[in-house]
């Protein structure tokens, strides 16, 4: 059998939580990152003697970590080193509110005193400071904080097993002791990336310095910008891309004492001038996702209801530009990709793990009768946030991947550079546009809110060119390398990523202030007047857009995809808008709705190109439920929560719970269920109602069996994906749905 190389490529990034060069870091994701994930992530090497691993670091994360070993803090860690005695109301809701951000599945559930403290808080009414006694919150702050160290470390450490297994009733000193073993890990963590890269271990590559959007820097006008409303007229800034290139290699030479040969794009956003202009900053290779592959080739890659390519062949090869400064090119498969970001975390790992071998080698197979002797299978992904949806961080997982790869006698991890280094190129013309996220740059650009942001950051561009021209004989030039500075931060891509739609968190205030934040430094530094319109928050309402039925409907459940008959013209319309995961983790692409003088209607169309949906492993779950405001009984949901963010619509109690399991092909079993007494749930009877599925899901819900009568129609519902016992979404997010 011909071997199958397979490259393996973690990104890490994180942004500059810094609100100024000095300041304390508002958000302390680098911090126990660094703890959790990058330094683990490279010693699980020393378990395989043939094991080789790519990783890449935003030289601005790289630069973070350097700060915390100076002895940099963050909001929440400045908390952790607090006496508990000196909490004052505002620390004590600060802690409400920021330190319960954990996995409650993978993470709370293991440790039974801090799930209870978890509860407790989740539970509330309201927050207030003495909803937990001032021991309670030391615990809280010290959980958290363990909980975000990878266990691996404990063998390292032995004062952390002795913390780690004490669990309640922690000191100020534990607390500083768990600090301190927390800064010797990140202090170990370049060291021993550059041991390891000096040992041929593992490459290293990096990206624009402050991780922004390249192709929109070079060329503004791209071709891919559908919605140019509120976009600058003319705006490039094709020496900020050249800038954030130069201060990259700088930065990575500093650390590691060599040149880098490979550039993660970030988002792995790309267009052919692109290329061209990294390959011309003297970078080798680059990797991008199939999806451009496939725009560029106008070739679909077309998957088995497994994920398995019917041919793999383009997607194994390396590819160089057809320039005078040609670059190289190995495409990912997006597919695996998506298995380990968003499924494989839902599975016991062990058989997750060989579920992904068994597709390698189903990939090795297929390409047994290939031209080329030499093939490479890339799976390059987010090498920090999938792991706290896996069992043991994702340890278990790995340790069993990679252990069957490299048992494989035919199967060999390689770098990417001494992989194209050994192997003849195919040469690609005619490179498309886009990103790893449907293959436009939409998550960054062409939303109004996105828009208006670089807007603000062309105008301030603007003023500060005008600044340099206007005060040629009197500049003082380190003002302007600061200045400057600013505006390289402010064309970071995670700005753009969370204002507007799609996306959420429950930090989306705190991006928006040091989005705005850097534009203000840009003047501050300069001594100039701050325009005002930086002073007004750009963030907007997170609640999805809804549509109210028109009339009634009375539609036949035919499962027409196309509503050729328009059953469904008068429906209401919860409005989905696409999702950064939309095409691999997101179940529900619609949901439509309305009602006749005896039925509930609902038609849910599912996402079709959804992992959940494809993968035959996975039992997907969707919920409704419902308030019939007359009910005598009201019980909770019964769903855990799949992260800290809860919906406020959760909280609510529900008389009756319909649930519906199904897999692609068929509704494997329903549910009705009422509220009865202690919050509990029984069985009701479901003799009227019905459902059909076909592609999409059509049902009826009769008001006879929700105990509600022609006098007494009032009620309010929402949808949930409940895959695999999760809340994975809500819809709507923030209000229920009443109806009449």
């Amino acid at each position: 059998m011909k071997n199958l190389n397979i490259a393996f490529i973690w990104h890490f990034h994180q942004p500059n939580y810094q609100s100024s060069p000095n300041s304390d870091f508002l958000l302390p994701w680098v911090r126990l990152h660094a703890s959790k994930d990058y330094l683990d992530m490279l010693k699980k090497i020393d378990d395989f003697d043939n094991l080789k691993l790519n990783f890449d670091f935003s030289p601005v994360l790289l630069g973070s970590l350097q700060k915390y070993s100076a002895g940099a803090k963050d909001l929440h860690l400045k908390l952790l080193l607090k006496d508990e005695k000196e909490l004052t109301n505002d620390d004590k809701l600060f802690i409400l509110n920021n330190y319960f951000d954990l996995n409650y599945k993978n993470m709370v559930l293991k440790r039974p005193y801090f799930a209870e403290l978890y509860n407790r808080r989740t539970q509330a009414c309201e927050f207030v400071p003495d909803i937990f006694n001032l021991q309670e919150y030391s615990d809280i702050m010290a959980n958290f904080t363990l909980l975000w160290t990878d266990k691996t470390f404990i063998e390292d450490y032995p004062d952390l097993k002795e913390l780690y297994d004490k669990e309640k009733n922690y000191t100020i000193a534990d607390r500083r002791k768990i600090y301190e073993i927390q800064l010797d890990i990140i202090n170990r963590i370049l060291k021993e990336y550059k041991k390891y890269q000096d040992e041929n271990k593992i490459e290293i590559t990096t990206s624009p310095y402050y991780h922004p959007i390249l192709p929109l820097l070079i060329d503004f006008k791209n071709k891919e910008i559908k919605n140019t409303d509120n976009l600058p007229d003319d705006f490039s800034r094709i020496e900020d891309a050249k800038e954030q290139i130069n201060r990259a290699i700088e930065k990575y030479e500093e650390i590691f004492n060599v040149k880098p040969k490979g550039l993660w794009l970030p988002e792995q956003c790309v267009s052919e001038d692109t290329a061209d202009f990294i390959a011309k900053q003297g970078l080798k290779w680059t990797v991008l996702d199939e999806g451009i592959l496939s725009k560029t080739l106008n070739k679909e890659f077309i998957r088995d209801f497994d994920g398995n390519l019917e041919d793999p062949f383009k997607l194994s090869i390396n590819y160089i530009t057809d320039s005078k400064t040609p670059l190289n090119i190995i495409f990912r498969d997006s597919f695996f990709a998506g298995l380990l970001n968003f499924s494989c975390g839902n599975y016991e790992p062990k058989q997750a793990a060989l579920d992904i071998y068994e597709k390698i080698k189903t990939i090795q197979t297929k390409l047994q009768n290939s031209p080329k002797e030499n093939h490479i299978l890339t799976i390059a992904l987010d090498g920090e946030n999938c792991w706290e949806m896996y069992p043991d961080d994702g340890n278990i997982f790995l340790k069993e991947l990679y252990g069957l790869i490299c048992s494989d006698e035919t199967l060999k991890t390689v770098t990417v550079s001494d992989f194209i280094e050994k192997n003849i190129p195919e040469k690609i013309k005619n490179l498309s546009s886009g990103s790893w996220i449907n293959r436009n740059f939409d998550l960054w650009i062409s939303e109004s809110v996105k828009n208006v942001a670089w807007l603000y950051l062309s105008s301030v561009c603007g003023d500060f060119e005008n600044y340099k021209k206007n005060n040629k004989n009197k500049v003082n030039e380190e003002k302007i390398l600061d200045a400057y500075k600013e505006i390289l931060i402010s064309e970071s891509s995670d700005w753009y990523w969370w204002y507007g739609e799609p996306n959420k968190s429950k930090n989306d205030d705190t991006f928006d202030f040091l989005f705005r934040n850097h534009l203000m430094n840009v003047y501050r530094i300069l001594g100039l007047e701050i325009p005002d319109y930086l002073k007004i928050p750009l963030t907007v309402s997170t609640t999805r857009p809804l549509n109210n039925p028109t009339g009634k409907i009375s539609p036949s459940l035919c499962c027409d995809i196309k509503d050729e008959k328009n059953e469904w013209e008068k429906a209401g319309h919860i409005f989905i808008p696409d999702n950064p995961t939309s095409n691999i983790a997101r179940l529900i692409k619609n949901i439509y709705f309305g009602t006749d003088e005896n039925y509930l209607y609902l038609r849910i169309e599912l996402n079709r190109d959804s992992v959940k949906i494809a993968y035959d492993k996975i039992e997907n779950q969707i919920a409704i439920y419902i308030i019939n405001e007359y009910s005598k009984y009201f019980s909770p949901v019964r769903f855990v929560n799949k992260n800290e963010n809860t919906y406020p619509i959760i909280k609510n109690h529900f008389s009756n719970e319909l649930r519906l399991v199904f897999n692609e092909k068929e509704i494997s079993r329903i549910f009705l269920n009422q509220a009865i007494d202690f919050g509990l749930w029984t069985k009701a009877s479901s003799k009227k109602s019905d459902v059909k599925y076909n592609e999409i899901i059509e049902l009826k819900i009769s008001f006879e069996d929700l105990n509600l009568n022609k006098n007494n129609k009032e009620f309010a519902f929402c949808v949930l994906d409940a895959t695999d016992e999760m809340i994975n979404e809500v819809y709507p997010q923030d209000i229920l749905i009443k109806m009449s």
